[in-house]
């Protein structure tokens, strides 16, 4: 008895399939084709048949070659009996046609079945050290059961995929039938499981009890109800029946989607994410690049403002003093001297110097106008002593010396004092 739990249901999906994808088939089968990427090579030695030989699909092909060849002998016999000249040379020119009817999925079904993989994990056998039958075991042999149950002879086979992430079951269904005049023909619709969906899903449902499975949700049940309480809500609405829609969600139709679609699917969107994160790093880079540039740019302003009016308050307190020079004097200034002054220094400096050429300019001028009053003096001095007596005059001429010899230094420091800067016609 398998594991009884509401929540886990069997899961069983029947698709169409054509003689000519038998080859394919196999080819996945066998893990030398096509997309096994969902495959795990270590367990691919557990992958094992559970109905039919090794070479069913050869078989089956032989199969189907020989019905078409039969049926076309017993048309052409049939013709012949009922003389229809006509039809037996278009029969002729046709050839033996395929044994079954046009159709949108085949005349022959792909059958998987599973169960979610969280119920094959509940199995504790080997946990216990236990010797009965495991979960894959009893599901194995249920699914060997309903599919000879459902389908007799026409299961033609059936292998389980242990290598992939879940366990499952594939089997292949051939359904033949004769008809009355002896044409054998395949035709789905001769197992009730595959002409109604949901006959066979509540005939799996009721087989798997036995190992503790449920059916699966009545989907289509659900769509068909939603979509007829619609179908009659509009009708009275359009009628006037009633003041308002009353209208219910249709639920969505299921799509089986094959693992190699799925992976590229999800493999796109792993790509799309990490491209996402990796614009968003270099967007995150970015940024945090400019705050740097900005807070360095930022450090250098503040300290440029904090050397100014560090030099500033130096100057106004008289602290420091800017030695400018002259313009010959900056001539001669080293690169390597300009490359140690601030801003501030530079900027202080200019300003002193024009202060500096000012206050010059202002005592040269000074200075001039006192020698000019002393030479005014002298002068008189000089006419004064000459109407005077000759002790007299001897007296101011030694006095005379010393008063010279002050000219004389104030005409040398006038002379070494730089001439005053011409005036703009502004500052005119």
């Amino acid at each position: 008895m398998g594991v009884k739990s509401k929540k886990f249901r069997i899961a069983m999906r029947m698709q169409g399939m054509w003689p000519h994808q038998l080859a394919g088939y196999e080819s996945h089968r066998k893990r030398d084709g096509g997309d096994v990427g969902h495959a795990d090579p270590d367990k691919r030695p557990l992958n094992r048949l559970l109905i039919g030989e090794a070479d069913w699909a050869q078989t089956a092909w032989d199969e189907i070659a020989e019905m078409r060849s039969e049926n076309f002998l017993i048309q052409l016999e049939g013709l012949k009996k009922r003389r229809h000249k006509s039809d037996l040379k278009q029969l002729l020119r046709e050839g033996p046609k395929d044994p079954w009817r046009a159709s949108k999925h085949g005349p022959m079904r792909e059958v998987i079945l599973t169960a979610n993989k969280k119920w094959f994990a509940l199995d504790l056998q080997d946990f216990v050290g236990g010797n009965g039958p495991t979960l894959e075991q009893q599901f194995e042999d249920c699914a060997i059961g309903w599919l000879k149950h459902a389908f007799g002879d026409d299961c033609i086979h059936a292998r389980a995929d242990v290598d992939e992430e879940t366990y499952h079951i594939h089997a292949v269904v051939m359904p033949r039938t004769t008809l009355p005049c002896g044409k054998r023909m395949l035709q789905p619709s001769v197992h009730p499981v595959i002409a109604s969906y949901e006959k066979g899903q509540d005939d799996v449902g009721d087989w798997f009890k036995a190992v503790g499975l449920k059916r699966g949700k009545k989907r289509k049940r659900k769509l068909r109800k939603a979509l007829e309480h619609n179908r009659k809500a509009l009708e009275a609405y359009n009628a006037g029946e009633v003041d308002s829609l009353d209208l219910v969600e249709v639920p969505k139709k299921r799509r089986h989607v094959s693992p190699r679609v799925w992976r590229e699917k999800q493999e796109r969107r792993l790509a799309e994410r990490d491209l996402a994160q990796e614009t968003r790093k270099e967007l995150l880079d970015a940024k945090d690049a400019a705050v740097v540039t900005r807070e360095l740019h930022a450090d250098k302003k503040t300290a440029q403002a904090n050397a100014i009016l560090s030099v500033a308050r130096d100057v106004a307190e008289g602290r420091v003093v800017l030695e400018a020079g002259d313009a010959s004097n900056r001539k001669d200034e080293t690169a390597s001297v300009r490359a140690t002054q601030t801003p501030a220094q530079r900027l202080f400096g200019r300003a002193l110097d024009v202060l500096r050429k000012q206050a010059r300019s202002e005592a040269r001028t000074e200075l001039k106008d006192a020698f000019d009053e002393i030479q005014r003096a002298d002068d008189a001095i000089v006419e004064i002593a000459t109407g005077l007596g000759k002790t007299a005059r001897e007296r101011i001429a030694n006095a005379r010396k010393s008063l010279s010899r002050a000219i004389i230094g104030i005409s040398r420091k006038i002379s070494r004092l730089p001439d005053p800067p011409e005036k703009s016609s502004d500052q005119r």
